[in-house]
């Protein structure tokens, strides 16, 4: 069995101070992953009286023989992997002199899945919008 696994992530950062006591930052990640299994082939075999060919067509057609060890092979079309990840952070702090301050962050994550793996297409976009006030003392 052959197993490859890449991932390739570019990363960018910015922070600007607007005034001595306001900033905004913001981060940018991109991410490309890419695996796959190759060469995997298994047998059938009968171990004493465990029929591992069992013949239960008339059950699953779609798995004519009963724990065929035979049929993970076929698992090899469900190792691939690729996928594309924009992981992206904005965001702006504000500190008054009596030690309060205001925060905001708006975060988006987004994944695209160009070959869908075992559990179906797992792409997804999530926006997260926050903000708190702190204090410090």
């Amino acid at each position: 069995m052959d197993y490859r696994t890449e991932a390739h992530t570019i990363l960018a950062n910015v922070a600007y101070s607007i005034l001595p006591n306001w900033n905004i930052t913001a981060d940018f990640a991109y991410t490309m992953g890419y695996g796959s299994m190759t060469d995997l082939d298994f047998d059938s075999k009968n171990f004493g009286d465990l029929k591992l060919d069992l013949d239960v067509s008339a059950v699953n057609p779609d798995m004519p023989k009963l724990y065929d060890v035979a049929y993970l092979s076929k698992i090899e079309s469900y190792s691939d992997l690729d996928y594309d990840q924009i992981d992206f952070n904005v965001g702006t702090n504000f500190t008054m002199d009596n030690g309060i301050g205001i925060h905001f962050n708006y975060s988006l994550f987004y994944l695209d899945d160009d070959d869908q793996y075992v559990y179906g297409d797992q792409g997804n976009t999530v926006q997260l919008l926050t903000g708190f006030l702190s204090y410090s003392f």
